[in-house]
């Protein structure tokens, strides 16, 4: 039997190069099979999942955004509120703990965008025995939902104009010059009897006290309507759109912007570019943000949310009364030195 398999063997000698070459090729394809699988495996140690409950928004809608995080860890650091863009609000987060190799967050957001939008990724940052590691969430589209409803009656185009006879033009042209001609005719007269006598100087006001913008602001937010005497929609709204243009007209006095005419976005650019403190930027995207949702979404608040944003109003003055102390204080300096209240040396030893 050895024999005639040694034979075969000097036979065949190609026989023994394909045994090889078999052999070889089986286990290279056993070493990539286990290499793939333990990459798999590392590969999937650690996943971020990223959820939302509704994929189109309307102006004021309130919707869940949950990250899901799996994987061994000693802690888990989620995005925090500046993570977010500037189209959506923070209302709450709550943090769930599934079970040792499984923790979550769910973030309770509040939309004011005009647009689709998309939510970029967030950082998640996990610390394990191994070291620290930074993963990312995946983008979420969220579309923009008008609030008006289909088949709205479209602006109605204006009346043509009334197309007057030709033989009423001559008429109407005749009596165009007749009232420039009695016009004249009478600034005439009354000019002749008036007697050329200058009048005499009036004597000089005083001028009006310096008046701080953040003491405005203070007695516009206590003469605001009482929350528990808002009643009807109609109330809310004055309610809402008082608070905002106070805060408004605070921001134009103090940063010399058209806080008035601008939109709450354009407002927010504004504050950036005057490096206005981060906290009074926070405050005033809040406040104004729910005072437009109030006065162009057609959203009625209830008694519990106009707290709420009220409160926020009073930590807007808190907060203004020590970052802004200095430059509102320069402002009384520069307007008592223009209408000479004071001299500027007693108007700075009285700052100091």
């Amino acid at each position: 039997m050895n024999e005639t398999t040694c034979k075969l063997s000097q036979a065949n000698p190609g026989n023994n190069l394909i045994q090889q070459i078999v052999k070889l090729s089986s286990i290279t394809t056993i070493t990539f099979a286990a290499f793939a699988l333990l990459f798999t495996g590392l590969l999937h140690a650690q996943q971020v999942h990223t959820y939302v409950d509704s994929d189109s928004l309307r102006v004021g809608d309130i919707f869940h955004y949950t990250i899901v995080f799996d994987g061994q860890y000693q802690d888990v650091a989620y995005p925090g509120e500046d993570a977010f863009e500037d189209d959506f609000v923070l209302i709450s987060r709550q943090r769930y703990q599934l079970s040792e190799r499984r923790d979550s967050l769910v973030y309770r957001l509040q939309f004011f965008g005009t647009d689709d939008i998309t939510l970029s990724r967030k950082d998640i940052h996990v610390r394990t025995a191994e070291g620290d590691t930074t993963l990312q969430t995946s983008m979420v589209p969220l579309f923009f939902k008008t609030t008006l409803a289909e088949g709205d009656e479209e602006f109605r185009p204006f009346k043509p104009l009334f197309d007057f006879a030709r033989s009423w033009w001559w008429l109407i042209l005749t009596l165009i010059l007749l009232a420039i001609a009695a016009y004249f005719a009478w600034r005439w007269y009354t000019n002749r009897e008036v007697e050329e006598v200058k009048p005499e100087p009036e004597p000089a006001l005083p001028p009006e006290p310096f008046v701080d913008p953040l003491e405005e602001l203070k007695e516009a937010v206590a003469t605001l309507t009482p929350i528990h005497k808002l009643a009807e929609k109609q109330d809310y709204e004055q309610f809402y759109i008082k608070l905002g243009d106070s805060i408004r007209y605070y921001l134009k006095r103090v940063y010399k912007i058209t806080a008035l005419e601008m939109t709450t976005r354009e407002i927010i650019e504004s504050l950036r570019e005057e490096l206005a403190p981060d906290e009074i930027i926070i405050i005033t995207r809040k406040v104004l943000n729910e005072a437009d949702m109030v006065k162009f979404a057609n959203f009625l608040p209830g008694p519990e949310q106009a707290k709420s944003v009220l409160k926020k109003a009073e930590s807007f003055i808190e907060t203004a009364e020590i970052v802004n102390r200095d430059q509102i204080r320069y402002m009384k300096y520069k307007y008592d030195e223009k209408h000479g209240i004071k001299s500027g040396s007693s108007i700075m030893e009285t700052a100091e």
